[in-house]
């Protein structure tokens, strides 16, 4: 049995994520959320199988301890997955340094709270990953996402800097990239600043909307367990096909860029 850590497990991707590995796999999840009624929930849906951990990511004394805690209880998870964090709207004229910190604070803070306190307890364990959480907002920019496109750009250098600095231990680090799904991400539990007069509010809210199809929670699996089931570990991946067109076009066009500011 595999002993799995995951925050963001209560609702979304995250919640998927730790049914999929209760109940396809019959792993054990130490999942951390800060919704008590969502902890519950999981523990009368799945037992034993789910070890909460009720606690904010941005506290992180309180999660390294609590995470210490369950660990002592269950063993050493060997997968963490950093399923935690938020969207936040609004152009970053009209956005106050309050929230692009608060953004900052649980998406990127929050991804190295749940890792730091656990990676002396995954240098313990058998083939040990890493499952660091970003977005296709992590890699091309929309409109009125800039805040949480700057979280998630850091969250992706957070996962390049882990791979190499934690290969001599052994410990394997992957980054997905979800596209559009159906979690709340952008209704439920994203949060909204109001777009300033100097802008045309509807026609940066059509920008910002990819466009792409919004697939179930559901479609991610065959893309996260690949992370997990592959001998090797892969780099990345994304969960949308339409945005890795558009990432590989986006790449070109940065390449010819840099090709011509050296040209001659």
């Amino acid at each position: 049995m595999t002993i799995w850590a995951i925050s963001g497990c209560s609702n979304g991707l995250g919640r998927c994520w730790t049914t999929s590995i209760i109940e396809d796999r019959g792993d054990t999840v130490i999942g951390i959320t800060r919704s008590a009624n969502g902890a519950r929930e999981l523990v009368e849906e799945f037992g034993d199988r789910f070890v909460p951990v009720i606690c904010d990511v941005t506290d992180s004394d309180a999660l390294a301890r609590k995470l210490v805690e369950a660990a002592e209880r269950t063993g050493a998870p060997s997968r963490v997955v950093t399923a935690a964090g938020y969207a936040q709207f609004g152009t970053l004229e009209d956005l106050p340094n309050e929230a692009i910190n608060a953004q900052f604070r649980t998406n990127v803070e929050g991804t190295l709270n749940v890792v730091r306190p656990l990676l002396p307890l995954l240098r313990k364990t058998q083939d040990p990953r890493i499952l660091v959480v970003s977005s296709m907002s992590g890699v091309v920019s929309w409109p009125l996402l800039g805040a949480y496109q700057i979280s998630k750009y850091a969250v992706e250098a957070i996962a390049d800097t882990l791979r190499q600095e934690l290969r001599e231990a052994g410990i394997k680090v992957g980054c997905i990239e979800p596209g559009p799904h159906k979690t709340g991400w952008a209704s439920t539990y994203a949060k909204r600043c109001e777009i300033g007069p100097a802008y045309d509010a509807e026609a940066l809210r059509r920008e910002a909307s990819c466009g792409y199809p919004i697939k179930d929670a559901a479609a991610s699996l065959p893309y996260f367990w690949a992370m997990f089931d592959a001998a090797s570990m892969p780099r990345r991946i994304a969960t949308s096909s339409d945005f890795v067109d558009l990432a590989i076009a986006d790449a070109h066009s940065r390449i010819n860029d840099w090709r011509l500011s050296h040209a001659g």
